[in-house]
């Protein structure tokens, strides 16, 4: 029997989606004593943190700003990329010199320079890192490479102790856990089908238990707003976006075309056209219509399930470049057959994003995933 200062987790986040997750995990499997680190990568990080420390579920909720670091990361070649990441003491958090009290931690990246550290440190002390699902991206690979030197550097980073194109290939995690894990070990090309294990309980099992739907109001009050919307509603709409749309010239004239194209599959009339940004996205779309609902950056898209429920809606249609969100959706709305989805197919994406939208169509494909592509 462990000790029980030792016997505690540490879990890490990076989006407010993984926080479900997290939180999920922790109460699957029953974790008592548990503390959980949430990195500034999203929209408003700081008030999330605020609100997840007022649950009172864990015993500490730690904030930590480590500002534009992995954006300094992807900037450097190769080599200066494995001193980088060989020099993990530099990034370790100040509060985690010292982790004898805890026995394992559970992250979502193995890429990201703070969690990258962590991982690193929990090995050196013997101890196991898990990796949770991070989002479609633990189902492919992510590397976007054309070069042939840069793909087989990418195949062989894993032996040097840098990430590779597979979430969760470093040899210091000790297992994937993931919805979805016959995805991967159905995939005899995945190096990492030895290693993945399914979550404690569904994800639709957690948004239907009444505790953690009270947790996520408190967490966010928006939702509120969002049944306000839908009251006497049965249909409602959803446009999910990407953070690319930070960088295109035109984005007034983009969104515009989406709606447009929203228009030609679904007849709104004066009811709302919901548009759902990406977390890391950076610009507004406040103001661009007023038909137009802004959900806020922070709320997890699949936590609309909780509204549908609530407000008896019957049919969504959900619009994406290709996101997680789509498999989260199928699986919590396929036994009511409520749900429509279309994929958005180029309209000026770089070469790089319009790679892993293809690798995502084949994915949902291979989920059984019906969608249209517009």
């Amino acid at each position: 029997m462990r000790s029980p200062s030792t016997d505690k987790r540490l879990f890490v986040c990076t989006k407010p989606y993984q926080y479900l997750l997290a939180r999920l995990i922790k109460h699957g499997c029953g974790f008592d004593h548990c503390d959980i680190i949430i990195l500034n990568h999203f929209y408003e990080a700081a008030d999330f943190s605020y609100k997840v420390r007022e649950t009172g579920i864990w015993d500490r909720v730690l904030f930590i700003d480590d500002g534009t670091l992995d954006q300094f990361k992807l900037k450097l070649n190769p080599v200066r990329k494995f001193v980088f990441y060989h020099s993990w003491r530099k990034y370790l958090p100040a509060s985690l010199v010292n982790i004898e009290q805890y026995s394992e931690v559970f992250l979502a990246h193995d890429f990201v320079a703070i969690e990258y550290a962590i991982i690193r440190k929990f090995h050196k002390e013997g101890k196991r890192s898990y990796l949770y699902e991070e989002g479609f991206g633990n189902y492919i690979n992510n590397s976007t490479h054309s070069k042939w030197h840069m793909q087989l550097l990418k195949r062989i980073a894993p032996r040097l102790g840098l990430p590779g194109g597979y979430f969760g290939s470093l040899k210091w995690i000790n297992s994937v856990w993931l919805q979805r894990p016959e995805l991967i070990v159905s995939d005899r090309k995945n190096p990492l089908r030895n290693k993945t294990k399914a979550l404690p309980l569904s994800f639709k099992e957690y948004l239907q238990m009444p505790q953690i739907v009270e947790e996520c109001y408190r967490i966010y009050p928006e939702l509120h707003e969002v049944d306000n919307f839908l009251k006497g509603r049965e249909m409602m709409a959803i446009v999910l976006t990407e953070p690319f749309l930070d960088d295109i010239a035109d984005r007034k004239g983009y969104l515009e075309e989406i709606v447009a194209r929203v228009g030609e599959t679904v007849k709104l009339d004066d009811a709302p056209l919901f548009f759902k940004q990406h977390p890391g996205e950076k610009l507004s779309i406040e103001g661009m219509s007023e038909r137009i609902v802004a959900l806020p950056k922070k709320l997890p898209i699949e936590l609309l399930y909780l509204v549908m429920i609530k407000n008896d809606i019957r049919k969504v249609n959900i619009y994406s470049f290709g996101s997680t969100a789509i498999l989260n959706l199928f699986d919590l709305c396929k036994s009511e057959e409520s749900l429509d989805i279309f994929i958005i197919e180029s309209m000026g994406m770089q070469v790089e994003d319009e790679l892993i939208s293809s690798r995502f169509r084949e994915l949902a494909e291979k989920y059984h995933i019906q969608f249209e592509t517009m």
